[in-house]
């Protein structure tokens, strides 16, 4: 009896041992900052807890309303939509994002800085 029981034992500790699966809730925290005229009105400011590797695109249009082109750029956020020669651009942590949102994978304490501002090229 003691031999099927320690089998037993042994068949589920290996079981459990050969779950390959990754825990689905590994978050990270990310700050977002949406403003107008370089910062001069805050729309949002809050931190966020996302899925670790989340696009930002995705955790813009999860949380918040986004207006997109086809092409898949943002032309409005919060109802703040770009005109005349305003339009939307993006920092994360203090530095220009040289990919699109569509693209940009998020880091642990990263800070997201969307402002909707004259062009001045």
């Amino acid at each position: 009896m003691k031999k099927v029981w320690l089998s037993l034992i042994v068949g589920l500790l290996l079981l459990v041992g050969c779950n390959t699966e990754t825990a689905s809730d590994d978050k990270i925290d990310i700050s977002v900052i949406i403003s107008i005229d370089n910062d001069e009105e805050r729309l949002v400011d809050e931190t966020l807890s996302v899925e670790e590797g989340a696009i930002l695109l995705d955790v813009l249009d999860e949380q918040y309303d986004i207006q997109k082109s086809d092409e898949g750029f943002i032309e409005g956020i919060e109802g703040q939509e770009q005109y005349d020669n305003h339009y939307w651009f993006y920092e994360v942590n203090d530095e220009e994002a040289y990919v699109g949102a569509g693209e940009y994978e998020l880091a642990d304490q990263d800070v997201v800085h969307f402002d909707l501002h004259e062009y001045e090229g």
